[in-house]
């Protein structure tokens, strides 16, 4: 991103006083104005559209001119400390000048004033507005040990100059200036930008003093100044004028009074009174407003502030003024026990007898008055009623020693808090779970004494059968044949040099009681119905007492007998519909029922669909609230109908298809502790696919009831532990849901965050969470329940992180580890195995830069026809293998050599048809390989000259510009200097890169003149001359044209992207400090970022703006307006993806006579080509005519010339990605 020139956005509001307007103020109507450093004109069109006045201005910024300059007669955009105003503005005079917030910008302000006097009128004046360095907040930051510049105020970034009332006077004496008025313009420092400079963090006897300064809150001042040979009086009258005036400085805090109905607070309900720092007892009126709540409330918020606050009574008077409630400091009590917040009590200090201390902590200190609803319902029936706080702010530091412990102090009552909380909502939910414990624990008994009998009946079987085989076992060994084989089994082992085998025996163990057995079963059943839980502990692994016992889910003996599939709906009949079919089209085997539940929904469609399908399908169960009780409620209604069932939570905005239901039984019933299970699904945060955590749409290739069957195909079984389940789809075993709780109503009310917390419950109490890899659940998302919900999701989740403090360690573990990667690339395999489109590997650097931009331009164009793979080189010899589609999220590593064969393997099964080279660098030599390993042919891109040579842009190691093309023998000499990265010699080096390109299919260059250079090297590969397809048609481009400049305005040079010293980044320095020697117009701006530090303003003419993303270019561009765009590269660039913008954008260019330049820019108007060995001081001239003859003698330039590039007629021919690209692939071996 580029960092651009501060525009102020301010306005006049004469009601006000500002600087602005006690400017204007001083202009008479129909004066004549020079606005200097006007900016975007907010000063000119109040005086333009108000007063009739004509004006003329300058501004540093085009941007701002823009804005201002419908209000002007002459706006000149140029540096007020090189414009010649003289000349600028010649024959003119002024009654007013004007320096509004201009002089502090300025190295040399005196000078600026001295230009001014020939441009006054008779009796003429200069009107100044500037920032006070002596204000108290500054000073007072200082103290403290900080100076910390802004982008607006006193410590403005691009302030220079800094004055005091007394300097400001010096500077106007020096220049022999009399001033005429000095006004000054005050701001309370709760209102600058030193507010949270707290004017009780310094000793009070110092900030008494600061305070009773004169100028302590003065912001600015307002000067008005006249040409004069003796400025000394003028002066000496403006320094004692500020003796008589009234030290009436002083700090102040912001106190609000909130009202509602119910608690529910809003800014708008609020009303604003301030108090005095320093002020030890002080009466504080709220005026409250008529209002017809049936239960209202009042919060109080102290102070905008942490720090001390004595309180001493609080009084509600009611319009006629009679006294109906009040609270005196000898009841602290009675406030300690109401809602607050970052506020603790302390008993009254000796300072302040008769008043109750309040230490205020955090950016939020607030409590709720204990005025009962019926009372202040009564005084608020007539405007007019008046709540009156007496309370003191001391002046003093000890707060600032206390700020750790108050901290402290808030943080244990904020973790007390909650626990209430939770006990309350324990306490809240102990009869809903007391019902669902004793059904189960009914259910217990039932399946236990099932179990009894079973394992009884199955003992009695056993033991026949045991039986059984040992008379059958008798008849075997009686048998001729069992004697005659024992023989022969003796012979063959002395044959072999074996011993005989023994005797055949049978081991039949003592019938031993079944472990269920050892305990009287009556007994089990009393002691489950008198405690209500059941747990059976098994530890093999330690005694008991060498270790802690872990937390142990209480899993039952049995699987629930049905499964409750709870949908709850308020809205989308569309979603609601496809959502029930599909779980009633859906064949599973899972005993289960539908249960839905209309929560009070506003669409009268959905509710008469919805009883019409209860009415004609005896699966579906409806049930309906009376009110809207919101997700969480409703879903607990839904969850505590049965309880002996399992129960599976669907959003009404899910498709779900066969066997769903089945496989996410299965995983819940994998493990005794497995509490819930959530499937795959294209929209789930942590359970998504094909990309983790991203909101996705199915892909082109699958619909739902396709990915589902490859999902259970390639994962069949499988399951990875999540810290938390989902729930659009989220199946919960009973007994977790028994043992847990159901959803906390109180925390998470209209749904978001409920199932973490749940999830994070049961993990406490030993369950795991698993997510099903083999089963898929589309999910829409946002349909249920509205889609109000960033807020919500930002309340929720700062509650769950005080419920679960370890909950976001968990998740972000789980999101580093990502370990269902693997199932998701099994899936996309298998979809890629399957895909109708032939699969083409692009082998590429890691690099970035233009290579990965055609690359990705080339997937997407393809995308309808082709499937494209990357393969790119990571560290420490790994290798990625990816789907090149930002909608797909296959991605796998492989270890090179080690793992070249499963690579290879993979990229066979996978069915890659062909495969197209567009960078080698960072690769294995082996990879050049892959064409043969797979049986299938290659294309390759020049993108650079790496086959060339190992420098890449065929610069010499020393940086010289000198290029391999222009001589082959300098080649050895350079490759000893800086060697390939392989150890070969630049011969071998080319020969490799020969026996390669030389069997490709084609060799494509996007330039001409990179077709020529290559065919150079390798005269017999097939080269073709083939251009990147990010520009459809160079026949629609706009044609440039450069706006003019006045004549005193500065050409803007912009160079584009990072500038390495290939790309000539020294030249652009370089250029840029003559520049600056030699004061020419002439400024450089770098829109990206230089391969080392650079010298800028002010001792060179070069800003660099910073980096930007490639998609953010065009609006760049255009908002900046650059003069002209100069491409300073010392290497013949194979295409240049940043001058495709400026043709784009149909901006000048200047660039070098070498590389694509001149072919892209053959015939171009407004377009200069160079040599590119052309020396900084030539640059410089050249440009400085251009910005003479071009932009200011607004004389046309000619054309660019047109490029000569002998190529071969056989390397022009037609060739396009779009028809020949795929055209005769071979497939793949299998």
């Amino acid at each position: 991103m580029t960092r651009e020139h501060h525009v102020y956005t301010r306005h006049i509001d004469l009601q006000q006083r500002s600087s602005l307007s006690v400017l204007a103020n001083k202009i008479q109507p129909g004066a004549r104005v020079l606005d200097l450093g006007c900016g975007p004109g907010v000063l000119g069109q109040y005086l333009h559209e108000h007063k009739a006045c004509t004006l003329d201005g300058v501004t540093f910024s085009a941007e701002e001119a823009a804005l201002a300059r419908p209000y002007y007669r002459d706006l000149a955009v140029a540096d007020l400390e090189q414009i010649n105003l003289a000349e600028a503005f010649a024959l003119r005079q002024y009654d007013y000048i004007v320096c509004a917030d201009v002089l502090e910008h300025l190295r040399q302000p005196e000078q600026l004033l001295a230009d001014c006097r020939d441009l006054l009128a008779e009796n003429g004046e200069i009107l100044v507005s500037i920032p006070n360095a002596g204000y108290c907040g500054l000073v007072m930051e200082l103290m403290q040990g900080e100076l910390r510049y802004r982008e607006e105020g006193l410590l403005d970034a691009t302030h220079l100059r800094f004055f005091t009332r007394q300097s400001l006077l010096r500077l106007m004496q020096a220049g022999q200036w009399s001033v005429q008025s000095l006004e000054t313009i005050d701001r309370p420092l709760d209102e600058s930008e030193f507010a949270r400079t707290t004017a009780d963090s310094l000793p009070p006897a110092v900030m008494r003093y600061l305070l009773a300064q004169p100028d302590a809150l003065a912001y600015q001042f307002i000067c008005s100044v006249r040409p004069s040979s003796d400025a000394a009086a003028a002066q000496a009258h403006a320094l004692l004028a500020i003796e008589s005036e009234a030290n009436t400085a002083h700090a102040s805090f912001t106190t609000n009074l909130y009202w509602a109905d119910a608690g529910q607070f809003s800014e708008s309900h609020k009303l604003i009174a301030k108090g005095q720092i320093g002020a030890l007892q002080q009466s504080i009126r709220f005026a409250l407003p008529r209002f017809e709540g049936t239960q209202p409330t009042l919060r109080w918020d102290p102070a905008d502030r942490p720090g001390f606050l004595h309180l001493h009574a609080m009084r509600l008077y009611d319009a006629s003024g009679a006294l109906r409630w009040r609270w005196e400091a000898d009841r602290p009590e009675a406030l300690a026990q109401v809602p607050h917040s970052q506020i603790s009590w302390q008993p009254a200090p000796a300072t302040a007898p008769g008043s109750t201390l309040l230490l205020l902590t955090g950016d939020d200190p607030h409590l709720h008055l204990p005025i009962a609803p019926a009372l202040l319902q009564d005084c608020l029936q007539t405007e007019g009623a008046v709540l009156e706080v007496s309370l003191g702010w001391p002046m003093s530091a000890d707060y600032a020693a206390l700020a750790d412990s108050a901290q402290e102090l808030q943080a244990r009552i904020r973790h007390a808090d909650t626990e209430v909380l939770r006990a309350q909502q324990a306490q809240a939910d102990a009869h809903t779970q007391l019902r669902l414990l004793q059904a189960h624990m009914q259910q217990q008994k039932e399946n236990l004494e099932a179990a009894i009998a079973q394992q009884q009946e199955h003992i009695q079987g056993q033991q026949t059968h045991i039986g059984n085989l040992q008379t059958h076992l008798g008849n075997i060994e009686a048998s001729e044949a069992y004697r005659v084989g024992q023989k022969l089994a003796s012979a063959k082992a002395r044959l072999r040099g074996r011993p005989a085998p023994a005797p055949a025996v049978v081991h039949v163990p003592e019938p031993v009681q079944d472990a269920v057995q050892a305990v009287d079963a009556q007994e089990v059943i009393a002691e489950l119905e008198d405690d209500a839980v059941l747990a059976v502990v098994v530890d093999e692994a330690a005694p008991a007492e060498s270790r802690p016992e872990p937390v142990r889910p209480l899993a039952a003996a049995q699987p629930a007998p049905m499964v409750d599939i709870i949908v709850p709906v308020y809205r989308g009949l569309g979603d609601t519909q496809r959502c029930l079919q599909s779980v009633l089209q859906a064949a599973t085997q899972t005993n289960s029922q539908l249960v839905v539940i209309n929560d009070a929904s506003p669409e009268p469609e959905l509710t008469a669909w919805l009883r019409e399908l209860a009415q004609q399908d005896s699966r579906v169960q409806l049930l309906e609230n009376d009110i809207n009780l919101g997700f969480v409620a409703t879903v607990n209604r839904g969850m505590a109908l049965n309880p002996s069932h399992d129960v599976l939570l669907l959003n009404s905005d899910t498709e779900v298809s066969h066997e769903w239901l089945d496989r996410l039984h299965r995983a819940a019933y994998s493990a005794t502790d497995v509490g819930s299970v959530t499937p795959l699904s294209n929209n789930a945060t942590i359970c998504s696919y094909p990309r983790f955590c991203e909101k996705n749409a199915l892909p082109a290739d699958a619909d739902l009831l396709r990915l589902n069957h490859l999902a259970a195909s390639a994962n069949a079984g499988q399951t990875v532990e999540v810290p938390t389940g989902v729930g659009f789809c989220m199946y919960i075993r009973r007994d977790c849901l028994a043992q847990t709780g159901l959803f906390d109503v109180a925390h998470f009310g209209k749904g978001y965050g409920e199932e973490n917390d749940f999830c994070m419950r049961a993990h406490d109490l030993g369950w795991r969470h698993l997510l099903a890899l083999d089963s898929v659940v589309l999910h829409t998302g946002g349909v249920s329940f509205g889609d109000s919900k960033t807020p919500r999701e930002q309340a929720a989740y700062q509650t769950l992180l005080q419920l679960h403090p370890a909950y976001d360690s968990l998740v972000q573990a789980h999101l580093k580890a990502n370990p269902a990667q693997a199932a998701r690339n099994a899936i996309d395999k298998a979809r890629l195995r399957q895909h109708p489109l032939p699969r083409v590997l692009m082998v590429l650097h890691n690099a970035g830069g233009g290579t990965l931009r055609h690359v990705k331009e080339l997937a997407h164009s393809l995308r309808d026809r082709a499937v494209s793979l990357a393969l790119t080189p990571l560290e420490d010899n790994y290798i990625r293998l990816q789907w090149l589609d930002a909608a797909e999220g296959y991605d796998e590593e492989f270890h090179w050599p080690t793992q070249s064969d499963a690579l290879v393997a993979q990229l066979r099964e996978l069915g890659v048809s062909h495969i197209h080279f567009h960078h080698l660098m960072g690769l294995n030599l082996e990879v050049m390989r892959l064409p043969e390993l797979l049986g299938v042919r290659y294309d390759f891109t020049a993108h650079d000259y790496y086959a060339i040579c190992p420098q890449i842009n065929l610069m010499e190691p020393t940086h010289n510009p000198r290029y391999a093309a222009l001589g082959v023998p300098q080649c050895p000499q350079c490759s000893g200097a800086e060697p390939a990265p392989t150890g070969e010699y630049i011969d071998a080096w080319r020969m490799r890169h020969r026996l390669f390109l030389n069997q490709a299919r084609y060799v494509l260059a996007p330039s001409k003149d990179a077709a020529l250079r290559m065919h150079e090297y390798f005269p017999d590969a097939p080269v073709r001359y083939v251009t990147h397809h990010d520009i459809p048609d160079a026949a629609l481009l706009p044609v440039p044209k450069g706006q003019p400049l006045a004549p005193h305005a500065h050409l803007r040079v912009f160079i584009l992207g990072g500038v390495s010293l290939a790309k000539g980044g020294d030249v652009m320095e370089a250029v840029a400090l003559a520049a600056a020697q030699s004061q020419a117009p002439v400024e450089l701006h770098l829109l990206g970022y230089p391969h080392r530090r650079m010298r800028t303003q002010p001792h060179a003419s070069l800003t660099v703006h910073g980096p930007y993303d490639d998609a953010d270019l065009p609006a760049l561009m255009a908002r900046l307006q650059p003069d002209v765009v100069w491409f300073p590269a010392l290497w013949p660039e194979t295409y240049s993806y940043t001058l495709s913008a400026c043709l784009q954008a149909g901006v000048p260019v200047i660039a070098p006579d070498i590389g694509a330049f001149p072919e892209r820019l053959a015939g171009r108007p407004w377009t200069w080509l160079r040599p590119w060995s052309t020396s900084a001081d030539e640059w410089l001239a050249l440009l400085q005519d251009i910005r003479q003859r071009q932009y200011v003698d607004g004389q046309p330039p000619l054309p660019a010339p047109a490029a000569a590039v002998d190529l071969k007629a056989q390397y022009l021919q037609p060739w396009s990605y779009g028809h020949d690209y795929l055209t005769g692939l071979r497939p793949a071996l299998n």
